[in-house]
């Protein structure tokens, strides 16, 4: 399997989450001395706040982006045994989104979303929210957070279209849910796009259906063109590069 990674927004995205935690620490511990100022008291509220919701938000990303593994790494571990007809790609620039995993395959791409917090989990006609308590969720405000993967998938799935589209490239588009996490406990029910844990992803890509019409020129295409970033890194296989092949529209194959 060929791996591309793009490195400088991985290195981009841990500088900023390091500097957002450090100062909204500055802010955090700054507020004890503006609160000590008569008329400043509102002030040092405001930027309580501020500080506190800065370094949360920062602490996050540092576990996101500086733990090992990362989720790409994850990922790249559970696909390890695919030949060179898979082409993964972290991270892509696709116009104005970062698409963080994709998977090129003999039949088409699948966009992944991936997520990596433990508990339950439930989503339900493509709705999603964290199970457990209120005094749990607040405990884990700095760490992992849900958010919504069926809207992020269906961006990265547009905007992936969009690019084919563009460079008038034929691929079925699909996507996915992955939940990293071994402690993740999924109750899902009518998924707008398949929810699998990560130890199904092999497994999930195994099934995926191959177009055998489908040549090696034109796929290699494909991954070149959604190859996108300010510093790629390939591994595994032969460098992506771009290659005049037929036109032909994009297909987006229903989930």
């Amino acid at each position: 399997m060929r791996i591309v990674r793009n490195v400088g927004h991985v290195k981009r995205r841990k500088r900023i989450a390091r500097w957002s935690a450090l100062f909204g620490f500055l802010l955090l511990t700054g507020t004890f001395f503006i609160a000590l100022r008569p008329g400043l008291l509102l002030v040092a509220y405001i930027l309580l706040f501020g500080g506190f919701i800065l370094f949360n938000v920062g602490m996050q990303q540092v576990g996101k982006w500086s733990r090992t593994p990362r989720n790409d790494q994850m990922i790249d571990h559970q696909l390890a045994n695919l030949n060179d007809r898979y082409t993964l790609i972290h991270f892509a620039q696709i116009g104005k989104r970062v698409v963080e995993h994709m998977l090129v395959y003999p039949g088409g791409v699948v966009v992944m979303t991936a997520k990596e917090l433990p508990g339950a989990i439930v989503g339900k006609n493509g709705r999603w929210r964290k199970g457990g308590g209120g005094l749990r969720r607040l405990f884990g405000f700095s760490g992992p957070q849900l958010g919504q993967p069926s809207v992020e998938t269906r961006l990265s799935l547009e905007a992936v279209e969009a690019t084919l589209a563009e460079a008038q490239l034929e691929a079925d588009v699909s996507g996915a849910i992955i939940f990293l996490n071994p402690r993740a406990e999924l109750n899902v029910t009518d998924p707008d796009f398949p929810a699998i844990y990560g130890d199904e992803l092999a497994q999930f890509v195994r099934d995926l259906p191959i177009d055998e019409s489908v040549r090696s020129t034109e796929r290699d295409a494909v991954a070149a063109r959604l190859s996108v970033g300010e510093n790629l890194e390939t591994t595994g296989g032969a460098p992506v590069r771009r290659r005049p092949v037929r036109k032909r529209p994009v297909r987006n194959r229903a989930t």
